[in-house]
């Protein structure tokens, strides 16, 4: 009989669980179709659950911070099309031998300001990338940490329910 309760028990868990993730992944579509901010606690407010209840599931707590974190870099699409323009000056027919010399001088300047600025962008984006790894590196740790807990919950959960059904049944603990 009390492995029926438990079986019983478990499945009612499985349900509520099932039922709140559904209600919790419904409510991250409807604030992703309304534009509406994305966090843990509106995507709570929004599901009718606690906060707590998705920290409990890191699944779930990971998926809402990516969708924050996409929402926080991604810029606003411009639709409006790009015009072409043709880029090749057209110089005066009647340019004297200095003015052409005047004008290589500044491209070379602007040549040597743009090989300048590629070089300074180069490092830029080794150093962006470095970071990048680094703090994927992070994020691999915090999830195994998060994993780890979520297990040890569990472990607990199932110890507290058992607990609970053999003093149901009236079994000395």
């Amino acid at each position: 009989m009390t492995e029926q309760k438990l079986a019983g028990l478990n499945q009612a868990s499985q349900q509520k669980k099932n039922l709140a993730l559904l209600k919790t992944e419904k409510a991250i579509a409807r604030l992703i179709k309304d534009c509406q901010k994305i966090t843990i606690r509106s995507v709570a407010k929004e599901a009718g659950v606690s906060v707590s209840y998705i920290y409990k599931y890191p699944e779930l707590a990971y998926k809402i911070q990516r969708l924050k974190e996409r929402e926080k870099y991604d810029l606003p699409k411009d639709d409006r099309p790009i015009a072409k323009t043709n880029n090749k000056e057209k110089q005066p027919e009647s340019v004297t031998v200095p003015q052409k010399n005047e004008t290589k001088n500044g491209r070379n300047n602007n040549l040597q300001k743009l090989q300048q600025e590629n070089e300074e962008l180069i490092a830029e984006n080794k150093r962006l990338q470095a970071e990048l790894k680094y703090i994927q590196q992070q994020l691999q740790e915090a999830r195994k940490f998060i994993l780890a807990r979520k297990d040890r919950l569990d472990e607990i959960e199932v110890a507290i329910n058992t607990k609970a059904i053999r003093r149901i049944d009236g079994e000395k603990i």
